[in-house]
């Protein structure tokens, strides 16, 4: 018997019973008749033979009608009817779409009562969206939102690492790590329960991850997310800290990390108002050694956590800060997210259409990239921009680095404008 069963698991038949499957979900009936336009490109034969037509029969056949095939089936050492046809090759029960979204709608019901009795901030914070994510899960636990449920009561008031405060949570370092169950939850928790109204656009997400965290206290990576400084000052309790005064006396560049940045509550220059923000780690050793009395940051190409903490706590000092980057589709489309970001204290230097025109060269540039610079719109980048997109030329710092540092002088040397 199992031989012969094996007969109605060829292509044929299981492109018929999903079509079946799928009008009786749809409408809770199989309909009159199938095209036999849906059967092409397979082969056939079996269902010519159970139907017992001649071939010449069937190449004038248009369509298969559903009761000639259920006789078919009924008349065959099976006796099967079409419902059995159906479930046995596609492996799923009958159903009507209507009854499974009742089913589905008082399941999920009941997964949001049981939440509740876990605690009710979860429904009243998270979108339905949300709820039917976890609700759709492979494996429904609840044991992410009880270990939640304690972590948000108990969210720290003081700086504390994430492994730290998820050991002290679940006895786990790991448990709230970006790709936990548990992490994804307190994540959603904690947007939900922010505060902040604050929108930085074009951050990636692993910054907006960390001003989150930030929010609530608490660091992913504050030793390895630093910043490369040279000639800014910072103030904690009103007074000058002793690290970053020396090492602006001795005009050295260091690495600060992410918790230094954080830890200081307020960062200037300490001389001048200016600070100049480089792109290329490169560029950034050759004006330190030229421009020593320029205060800098290098991003080095990325612009981690520490960075846009830094930026933030410049902007609240006052300080106008310049940014300098390729004259490419990146390096254009970070100076505009950086102006849009600091409107009243960025700006460029250093990206013109002069410069480009010196150092342009032939560059390949993907539709993907060149759409980038379709989000450029301060008039200055946007002249480099259309020149970009049609010349399909990029130029890079190295290339007008000395128009570069003759503007820098200028600009250090100028008053600020009051």
């Amino acid at each position: 018997m199992e031989d012969r069963r094996t007969f109605f698991k060829t292509k044929v038949f299981h492109i018929l019973a999903t079509e079946l499957h799928r009008r009786y979900y749809l409408k809770g009936d199989f309909g009159v008749s199938i095209g036999m336009k849906q059967l092409k490109n397979t082969d056939t034969n079996p269902l010519r033979g159970l139907l017992g037509l001649t071939e010449i029969a069937w190449t004038k056949k248009k369509r298969l009608t559903i009761s000639e095939f259920e006789r078919a089936l009924e008349n065959s050492v099976f006796s099967w009817n079409i419902t059995d046809f159906v479930e046995f090759v596609t492996k799923k029960p009958l159903v009507l779409k209507a009854d499974e979204e009742e089913r589905v709608l008082k399941d999920f019901i009941q997964f949001q009562q049981d939440i509740d009795t876990i605690d009710r901030i979860f429904t009243e914070k998270l979108s339905e969206k949300q709820l039917m994510h976890w609700f759709q899960r492979e494996e429904i636990t609840f044991e992410p939102f009880q270990i939640i449920a304690k972590a948000i009561r108990n969210l720290p008031t003081e700086y504390t690492r994430m492994p730290v405060f998820a050991y002290q949570q679940t006895g786990n370092p790991h448990a709230f790590d970006d790709n936990q169950p548990a992490g994804i939850l307190l994540l959603q928790m904690l947007k939900a329960l922010s505060a902040s109204s604050e929108l930085i656009e074009n951050l990636a997400i692993v910054e907006e991850r960390n001003q989150l965290l930030d929010e609530f206290y608490l660091l992913r990576d504050d030793i390895n997310n630093y910043v490369a400084i040279k000639g800014l000052i910072a103030e904690r309790s009103g007074k000058i800290n002793k690290m970053w005064r020396q090492a602006c006396k001795e005009e050295c560049s260091w690495n600060v990390p992410l918790k230094e940045v954080l830890r200081m509550e307020t960062i200037r220059p300490f001389k001048n108002d200016k600070v100049l923000i480089v792109e290329n780690s490169g560029i950034y050793s050759i004006l330190i050694d030229q421009l020593p009395n320029i205060p800098m940051i290098c991003s080095s190409g990325q612009f981690t956590y520490a960075v846009w903490r830094l930026l933030r706590k410049l902007a609240q000092s006052n300080t106008k800060m310049y940014y300098v980057g390729d004259l490419d589709p990146e390096g254009l489309g970070m100076a505009q997210t950086l102006l849009n970001r600091f409107p009243d204290n960025m700006q460029t230097i250093g990206m013109n259409i002069h410069n480009y025109k010196i150092a342009s060269r032939p560059s390949t540039l993907s539709e993907q990239r060149l759409k980038q610079l379709h989000s450029i719109d301060d008039p200055e980048l946007l002249e480099v921009a259309k020149a970009i997109i049609e010349t399909k030329q990029t130029a890079m710092q190295e290339g007008f680095l000395d128009e570069l540092i003759a503007e820098l002088k200028s600009v250090h040397t100028a008053k600020r404008k009051r």
